[in-house]
Order: structure tokens, then sequence, then C-alpha cells
């Protein structure tokens, strides 16, 4: 009876909410350099909600877009929780899926900005297909994602041009999407890029070379799982080390020498269980700028590692774990340079000492006891009635 009832009720949410749904075209607009050659890209990692998604994360996308005004978003992976967003029946789960995925879309499709958007490892754990999202997503006309080649190992592994502000038909920079997959079936653990992805960017990567008078066209990457080349840029120290993190039973922290000032590591980071060629490629290619994942949701790094930029941006979302470091990333390209400069902005940086936003904050995540939620719920309404009172 209970499983009846939750099945009719998220068919009603479904259809209530997809009144307001996107049109059925992706979008085909040019990404190109502003007149003073700038290009701004707000990477949004781990929301990893479903069709309920709270109200404090899309107020704080609402807040935070229209300020930062970006060029682009990125989505990179998590974007949803497969198991929030299904009751065991494909059909109502095409639904919720879609409410899910509306729930953040349609705020970005509001405000005009165009969105990539890869797949991490829980958004098709269950019945919905990474290829069956990609289509929902595509009904959007301001998404960009799509899949290079339907042959290639997952789905949506692609690239973005971005168009000179001089030149609206030469490229001046290029933007690589990958789908780093989910789990490793074989071995276990968390899956990673494979050889004919890797395959696909060194003969696109060699194409735009060619295309550019035989120099490399600056890139950056996104894609949800780190390369193992990370624990080759961390430092290895002894485990009483503080603050070190045990991966394998040897243990790390972030190398000065390497590492940009801020960075965090609040976690072991969790890559592949195999190590791909997918780094060395991109070695090899030198087009590579810096690399930009999602994941670990409570990691903030930016980590220097032969030349290419490894960077960990932190979960946006409270449908998972996660801390005070929760945001998106900012991320500002200079056209004609291989400069780049970024930043996170939290919730915690955005709203301040705001009280109301502190109660909230604790009442949605996961991190802090029961006890302290419940007594976060109550002041949340007290603080909120009393300033909508003017109190």
């Amino acid at each position: 009876m209970k499983k009846t009832i939750s099945v009719v009720m998220a068919l009603m949410l479904a259809f209530s909410m997809l009144l307001t749904a996107g049109a059925d075209n992706a979008s085909s607009d040019k990404l190109q350099f502003d007149t003073d050659g700038n290009f701004r890209i707000m990477q949004i990692a781990d929301i990893q909600d479903g069709p309920f998604l709270p109200g404090i994360v899309t107020d704080f996308f609402r807040a935070v877009i229209p300020e930062a005004k970006p060029d682009l978003i990125v989505l990179t992976g998590d974007n949803i929780s497969a198991g929030g967003s299904s009751v065991g029946i494909h059909g109502a789960d095409l639904l919720l899926v879609e409410v899910a995925i509306d729930r953040y879309m349609s705020i970005f499709e509001e405000f005009g900005i165009p969105v990539a958007v890869v797949f991490g490892n829980h958004d098709a754990e269950e019945l919905v297909s990474k290829e069956e999202q990609l289509a929902m997503y595509q009904k959007y006309d301001n998404c960009l994602a799509y899949d290079a080649d339907e042959a290639l190992y997952g789905c949506g592994t692609y690239n973005l041009p971005v168009y000179s502000s001089k030149d609206a038909n030469k490229i001046a920079y290029n933007l690589w999407m990958f789908d780093s997959n989910m789990y490793d079936e074989t071995n276990g653990g968390y899956d990673y890029v494979h050889q004919d992805q890797i395959d696909w960017y060194v003969n696109k990567s060699n194409e735009l070379k060619a295309q550019n008078g035989g120099a490399p066209v600056p890139s950056m990457l996104f894609q949800h799982i780190i390369v193992n080349e990370i624990y080759d840029a961390l430092l290895e120290v002894s485990a009483d080390t503080a603050g070190a993190m045990e991966k394998d039973g040897k243990y790390y922290i972030l190398n000065p020498e390497n590492t940009a000032d801020g960075s965090v590591l609040r976690e072991s980071p969790c890559p592949g269980t195999l190590d791909s060629n997918q780094f060395e490629a991109a070695v090899a290619q030198g087009d590579m700028v810096a690399m930009f994942f999602g994941h670990d949701h409570k990691n903030n790094f930016i980590v220097e590692h032969q030349g290419i930029d490894l960077v960990n941006t932190p979960g946006a979302g409270f449908g998972s774990y996660g801390d005070d470091g929760r945001g998106v990333r900012i991320i500002d390209i200079k056209e004609g340079t291989t400069d780049y400069e970024t930043e996170v902005v939290t919730y915690r940086e955005y709203y301040g000492d705001d009280p109301v936003f502190d109660a909230r904050f604790t009442l949605h995540g996961s991190e802090f006891e029961v006890i302290d939620q419940i007594a976060a719920f109550f002041k949340y309404i007290i603080l909120s009635v009393a300033r909508i009172l003017g109190c």
C-alpha cells in the first residue's frame, strides 16, 4: 500500500512540475569571448538530489548566478541522486528524474545561461539511463550537452569550442567534457575514462591543432572522477601527520610547492580503480591548462602536476555529505593566454553571518547531529517569522 501511495504522489508531482519544462531543442549558440577577451564559467558539482531539491540550493543558485554572470554553467556529475529519484518503476522514474533535472535546469534556462553537462557515478544508478537523461537535458534551449560519438564508452563525451572575440569563426579556446563513467565492474571501485574516449580526445585535439596553424588550442577539461595522478601530485607523509588522508595504506597532504593558496584536502581523493593514460595523453598533447573535477565533496584545491592544474570543486548540494565548503566554482579565462583565475563561492561566504541562513544550513546539512537539526528547524521558523514581521 505504501509503495502504491508513493508512486501516485511521485506521478502527481512529476506531472505538475513538468508543465513548465523547456522546449525540445538543444541550443546551437556559439560560446565566444566578450569584447574585452573574457569568458566566465561557473562549475557546479554534486547537486546530488532528487525532485525535492531543497530551496536552500535553488535560492543560492538564483542569488549567485545574476551576480556572477557566467557565460557558461558546467555541471560536473552527480547532478541528481538516482536513488532519490526512483520508486523502482521505469515509467515513474522517468518522470521523477525529469522533475529532479528541471529543479535546477529551469533556473539556468530562466537566466538564459548555456549549460554543459557531464555525468557522475550516481546519476544513472537506478532505472533511468544516462542516454535517457541526456535527452531530457537537451529539451532545454540552453543545453549544449551532446554525445560526440555514440560508439564511445559511456555517454556525453564531447567538446565545446570558445570562439575569439575578434573573429567569430576562429576557435580561441576549447572545453573538453568527459564522461568519467560509474563503477569498475571488473575490479570494483570507481570507473575511469576509457581508451576509446582518450583516442577520440587525441584525434580531436590534433584536428583543432591543425586548424590553429599547428599550435595546440588552450583547453580545459571537466569531468566527475579525478585522475589517479592526483596522488603523484600530493605529498606522502607519515600516518601521524596532521590532516593526512589515507589511501591504500599510505598518507598524503597537499604539497605546498605545487598547491595554490587556500586549497583544502578534507577527504582522500577517489580516482578510478585503474590508472588509464588519460592524464599522460593530455600532457603529450600539450593543450591542457587545467582539469576540473567534482566527486569528492569536501575537497577544494588547485594542484599543479606536469604543467597541468588538477582542480577539485566541492559539492553544491545537501542531498549527500558535505561541510561548510559547499558552493560553486567561478573560472575566468582570458583570451590569448593560458592564464585563468578561479575561486569557490561558498554558501557561508555569500550569506555571511545571517542567522536565518545559519539555521537553514544546519537544518539541511547531513554533517550535523539530529538534535542540532531539530533545534535549527525551530530557530529557522522563529527567525523567519520575525523577519517577515519586521521584528
